[in-house]
């Protein structure tokens, strides 16, 4: 049985896709994979295990919609291409919905996996694209128990689809290297009490209430540390909330382990705004883990069943400054037991028998 592994971005972007592809050549599956511009620490990963990988040309940076636009035709032109040529009895595994849903027509006598790594709207476009063409697919992957119910229900599937919780591929930080303009970020503050959020800056997962705690607890070894970016404006306007505010900026996975081992409590942090954060099942929580640092999360589902029942860390109202001060008190006054239960969450997630259970299944 040979796959073709497809991803219309870099692996760095994806790490769940980065794990299915390294828990697929672990179990000697043979592959060739076709993708965005990887990373050079990637590329390197791929090249000495011998996997057979090609970049994709449609593959850029977008400034504004009509670039966006134009790198969709791209891509759906180039993959149209790559499909044609694959032999008929090849499986295609899909990474993500973004890397389907403008070529789905050409799956229609082949087999192959789709990997949903969001719970879209059943009325958004990849929502309505999905309904045309997701129960065809041989295998169909999501990361939340919650999700798989309600894609079931969402496409009328005949079974829910397999859950692979988002933790990302053990690689060892021996054979990570940081860049020195993070190094030099990193090194004032590597010492210090480190409250790290990392991932996307945005709306629905607000900063602002815990800079505000941060600022009225008033304790000066706290460092909040933010891996993502951030336009100016927003990083003044936090830094002028709590002055120990550090913007690190937009670190590559897996790079990004190299300064989020060094924090003392990880943010997950996620509003009521959708069903897709509501069942949310972010790969930082088994990032923050893997070094035993305790969880400061949302309330919601996704999050009160997976950290907060293994007490890996306090779910509180991001909302609500008193809770998050609360929340901060209760991980440090009794950090052992918060650290040993993350480490324990860590080491009991794995997701290599669902792989291989989902390769005999196909």
């Amino acid at each position: 049985m040979k796959i073709y592994y497809i991803l219309k971005k870099g692996f760095q972007c994806y790490p769940p896709c980065l794990a299915q592809l390294l828990y697929l050549n672990d179990l000697g599956v043979e592959l060739e994979v076709y993708h965005g511009n990887n990373s050079d620490t990637i590329n390197d990963i791929l090249n000495k295990r011998g996997i057979t990988h090609y970049t994709l040309k449609s593959d850029r940076n977008n400034s504004n919609r009509l670039q966006s636009m134009q790198t969709l035709l791209q891509y759906t032109v180039e993959m149209r291409s790559i499909l044609n040529k694959l032999p008929d009895d090849g499986i295609v595994w899909f990474g993500n919905c973004e890397s389907v849903i403008t070529v789905w027509e050409k799956m229609r006598s082949r087999k192959f996996v789709l990997s949903v790594l969001e719970l879209d709207d059943l009325n958004s476009l990849i929502g309505r694209r999905l309904k045309k063409f997701i129960h065809k697919a041989s295998a169909v992957l999501c990361c939340e128990k919650h999700r798989a119910a309600i894609m079931r229900i969402y496409y009328k599937l005949d079974r829910e689809p397999y859950v692979l919780p988002n933790k990302p591929y053990e690689i060892e930080n021996g054979n990570l290297v940081l860049e020195e303009e993070f190094q030099k970020i990193l090194e004032p503050i590597r010492n210090k009490f480190i409250l790290i959020y990392q991932g996307i800056v945005s709306s629905d997962r607000p900063l602002d209430k815990i800079a505000e705690a941060l600022n009225k607890m008033n304790d000066d070894d706290i460092v909040f540390l933010v891996l993502g970016k951030a336009n100016k404006e927003y990083q003044l306007d936090l830094k002028s909330r709590y002055a120990q505010t550090v913007f690190a900026g937009y670190i590559p996975s897996p790079q990004h382990l190299l300064v989020t081992q060094y924090a003392k409590i990880g943010i997950a942090n996620y509003d009521y705004s959708c069903l897709n954060n509501l069942f949310c099942a972010p790969n930082k929580i088994y990032e923050y883990s893997k070094f035993g640092i305790p969880m400061l999360t949302s309330q919601n589902l996704g999050l009160t069943e997976t950290v907060g029942v293994a007490k890996a860390g306090v779910c509180v109202d991001f909302l609500s400054v008193d809770q998050i001060i609360a929340g901060i008190k209760e991980i440090k006054e009794n950090y052992h037991s918060y650290s040993a239960a993350a480490t324990a969450f860590y080491e009991e997630t794995s997701n290599v028998e669902k792989i291989k259970e989902i390769i005999e299944s196909i």
